[in-house]
């Protein structure tokens, strides 16, 4: 078409256009106020819609690249007729999440050809209910299908099974195979972590000589149930890409996602801060993501209170000129009193719940309210993740898990070594973890120092951002005595 053909053909086309739109705005009702607003809630349904999406296919990290993991299996030798089992873990998504992925990685330690698909022990809806002996299935908190499609894909040498009831055909297995992992070892690291994990699977083996020494196969199958394995496994021994990696198995349910990106949307649209949902990494100057743990159970246990928990928080993000604050908290009251306090330093501060109550997103808010409370903090361990500068307390494993996996992004996709090497075994003090009771007790090295947190221990208010910190990076600070981050260093899968 020549170039003056198109020309008229452009023209013909626009005064078609006005022509049509006259006839319709001169020989039609005219569009009425609730039309209007129609149009607007389609557009704007459109942008939010689009944004979801794009958070959903972009991680802080990138894709999952899960080819160190499947070397790691193809260098394994496999135990046919080997299942292994994990018992259900009770406590926050920071320690089941640790507990799944150690039962996992002791299973192809030891070679075994199947693994049950865990259930967790519910702690109930609200924070008054959070000891429970309610099992509840894997989607609880993790995408299962996902799971189960990255898992196969990596370490088809390990089938997964969805339930130990699939296994009633199988009568040989009816008697699972007690094994609390870290009886198999006699050295350990910071208290709980493995000092020498490459000995685990010659002790497995004679082990299971010992306990269960008639032959079994894949005809005559063996279950062996491991007693949730917390802060075991030392990341110092497996590749720094795996390691980088292997937690992104376990993906949170998709509706928790897609809440957590419409929360963002909404923090977006209300600061108009301009974040970017298909960018990777962590975008700077957005917001501050503060974990502020001081609801009941964490009293109880003599945690970093609220007035060096806030003012931590607010130090640092004021140190890095950053106007508002995503909050996180089980307490209402100590959320008023910081909210308070930052608006007299000029910083806003919200919570997915504020962000979700505005009238366009009615039906998200409905949605996350018929969530249980840990299940809702999945939501905030998202959000979190995505905040320009994080800061976290020592005590929490969900303020260490959000810590360690937003570390992989300083290391540019690999996971860059923050703790001791786990070769030799040292003194170190294990913190309380509220929600998930020690497994035993065991008799471990020590310095002569109290093994609890005691007042003495906690960070005093200091009025800089450069409180004591257990851990400190480029993107996040979790604060605390230095000593007491070791365990989660060395052994908290990001």
């Amino acid at each position: 078409m020549s170039p003056h053909a198109l020309h008229v053909s452009k023209l013909a086309v626009i005064t078609f256009l006005v022509l049509f739109s006259g006839y319709y705005m001169f020989s039609t009702p005219a569009i009425t106020q609730q039309d209007y607003h129609e149009i607007y809630r389609v557009a704007v349904s459109g942008k939010k819609a689009a944004f979801v999406e794009a958070v959903l296919d972009t991680e802080i990290d990138g894709p999952l690249d899960n080819s160190a993991l499947t070397e790691l299996c193809k260098r394994k030798v496999w135990t046919p007729g080997l299942i292994f089992n994990c018992e259900a873990p009770q406590g926050g998504v920071g320690n089941v999440r640790n507990v799944f992925l150690n039962c996992v990685r002791y299973a192809i330690e030891a070679g075994a050809t199947a693994f049950v698909i865990p259930e967790i022990v519910s702690r109930g809806t609200t924070l008054s209910t959070l000891h429970t002996d309610i099992n509840v299935p894997f989607s609880y908190f993790f995408d299962r299908e996902y799971f189960k499609a990255s898992l196969t894909e990596a370490c088809p040498q390990m089938q997964l099974i969805d339930h130990v009831n699939d296994l009633w055909d199988k009568p040989s297995t009816a008697k699972a195979i007690p094994l609390q992992p870290q009886d198999l070892s006699e050295k350990f690291v910071a208290s709980t972590v493995l000092a020498h994990p490459g000995n685990w699977t010659a002790a497995f083996k004679s082990f299971l000589n010992f306990s269960h020494p008639a032959s079994f196969s894949a005809n005559l199958p063996i279950l062996v149930s491991l007693h949730t394995p917390l802060l075991q496994f030392p990341l110092s021994y497996d590749d720094p890409l795996l390691v980088a990696n292997f937690g992104r198995i376990l993906r949170f349910r998709e509706d928790v996602r897609r809440l957590a990106a419409t929360a963002l949307y909404a923090m977006d649209k209300k600061y108009s801060m301009g974040i970017d949902p298909d960018q990777r990494g962590v975008q700077p100057n957005l917001f501050y993501g503060a974990h502020l743990r001081t609801a009941a159970d964490a009293k109880a246990a003599g945690w970093t209170p609220y007035s060096h928990q806030s003012e931590n928080y607010l130090n640092h993000a004021h140190h890095n000129k950053l106007s508002v604050i995503y909050l996180t908290t089980g307490n209402e009251a100590d959320a008023k009193s910081f909210t308070e306090v930052a608006g007299n330093l000029s910083i806003a501060v919200t919570t997915k719940e504020a962000l979700l109550a505005e009238k366009e997103y009615k039906r998200e808010l409905k949605e996350m309210s018929a969530l249980t409370w840990d299940q809702r903090g999945l939501i905030d361990y998202e959000v979190l993740l995505r905040s320009s500068m994080f800061g976290g307390t020592h005590e929490s494993s969900f303020s260490w898990n959000v810590a360690m996996r937003r570390h992989v992004v300083v290391g540019g996709g690999r996971w860059s070594k923050i703790g001791g090497d786990g070769g030799e075994p040292m003194p170190s003090k294990k913190p309380k973890m509220a929600g998930f009771p020690a497994s035993r007790k065991r008799e471990e090295p020590t310095d002569g120092k109290a093994t609890s947190v005691e007042e003495k221990d906690i960070p005093r208010q200091s009025g800089s951002h450069k409180s004591p910190q257990s851990f400190k990076d480029e993107l996040s600070i979790v604060f605390g005595p230095a000593e007491e981050g070791s365990m989660f260093e060395l052994s908290m899968w990001p």
